[in-house]
Order: structure tokens, then C-alpha cells, then sequence
């Protein structure tokens, strides 16, 4: 008797871990780093691209007509082959979230947040160009970003709609939960 209640308990604990892991949504994982998505969220990560400098590491959207989506790349940049932003003071972030901004100046940048996923600063900026909106999101380490970009789009990907104060929340969330790979 003893023997089936251990096995009724552990087979409860073991469904209960199972059901607690599936309410954390859907995991988008890379050789890198990994982010919770929410339930439904679909990931894509065949026939990715890379060329020199950058690589693609998928894409993930949401489930509605219109939802919001991210590419995700792993560039190299020589010009931060020094910045690490997870080991960086204020002054050194602040001065990375500048240099940020000039580079993206053209497409009307806005700083949005930085969101700390653990010791780790994601740079958040809202930018408008000629396609739409977009919301790019990044972290530095040795020369190597981690760049999201963020849009709102139809489900076939033909049409930008506008970033609502509501996406950039959902983005930020997304970003919290951003890891290093162990």
C-alpha cells in the first residue's frame, strides 16, 4: 500500500511539473541564450541566413492575423570589441545606449527602456522608417550583439502595422526572461 501511494505522489509531482512547464508559454532557445515566449507563439528557424558578421538565429510571432513578430540576429561589431554591457557601470551604458542611438538616428530612435534580464541590459529603442515601425532591442558582449527586431505584421508578413504602448510591454516581458546559454 505504501508502495502505491509513493507511486500516486510521484506520478501527481511529476504531472504537476510537467503542467507548470507548459503555463510558462513556449521556449525560443539558441546555442546563445534562450527567452520565454508566450503560449501559442510559434518559432521559425529554417533556412536561416548568415553572412559575414551576422548571423540569423530565427524568428518567433504570435498567434493572431496580426501580430507581433521578431527577427534575431548575433552580429559582430569591431567598433565594441570592448563592451561587455553585462559587466558595464552607468556611465559605460549610458554611453553605449548614445552610441546606439546616432547609429539609428535616420530611422527617427527613440530610447524606450532598458530592461535588465538578471545582471544582463537590454537596450530597448522605438523606430520609425519608410516600412513601419519596429522596436530593436540588443545586448553587447565583446563585440557581439544579441539584436532583436521587433514589428507588427499580417500573417503573411506583407503589411507593418503600428507598435502600440501595449507591444513594447509584451517586448519587455519577452526580454526579462532573456538567459545565457549555460
Amino acid at each position: 500500500m505504501k508502495r502505491l501511494i509513493s507511486l500516486v505522489i510521484v506520478m501527481v509531482l511529476a504531472l504537476s511539473v510537467v503542467c507548470a512547464a507548459s503555463a510558462d508559454g513556449v521556449q525560443f532557445k539558441t546555442e546563445y541564450f534562450s527567452v520565454q515566449l508566450p503560449d501559442g507563439w510559434s518559432i521559425d528557424t529554417d533556412d536561416l541566413e548568415s553572412e559575414e558578421g551576422e548571423k540569423s538565429l530565427g524568428f518567433f510571432y504570435g498567434p493572431e492575423d496580426i501580430t507581433l513578430a521578431a527577427g534575431v540576429y548575433l552580429v559582430y561589431y569591431e567598433n565594441f570589441k570592448n563592451v561587455a554591457l553585462w559587466n558595464s557601470n552607468d556611465e559605460e551604458l549610458k554611453d553605449y545606449v548614445d552610441a546606439t542611438l546616432e547609429d539609428f538616428k535616420e530611422v527617427n530612435a527613440e530610447l524606450v527602456g532598458i530592461v535588465k534580464a538578471g545582471k544582463i541590459p537590454l537596450v530597448v529603442i522605438k523606430c520609425s522608417d519608410s516600412d513601419g515601425d519596429f522596436v530593436y532591442a540588443d545586448t553587447m558582449t565583446n563585440g557581439y550583439a544579441i539584436e532583436f527586431e521587433f514589428y507588427v505584421t499580417d500573417e503573411k508578413g506583407e503589411k507593418m502595422y503600428p507598435i502600440t504602448n501595449e507591444h513594447i510591454e509584451q517586448i519587455k516581458n519577452i526580454l526579462a526572461t532573456f538567459q545565457p546559454a549555460a
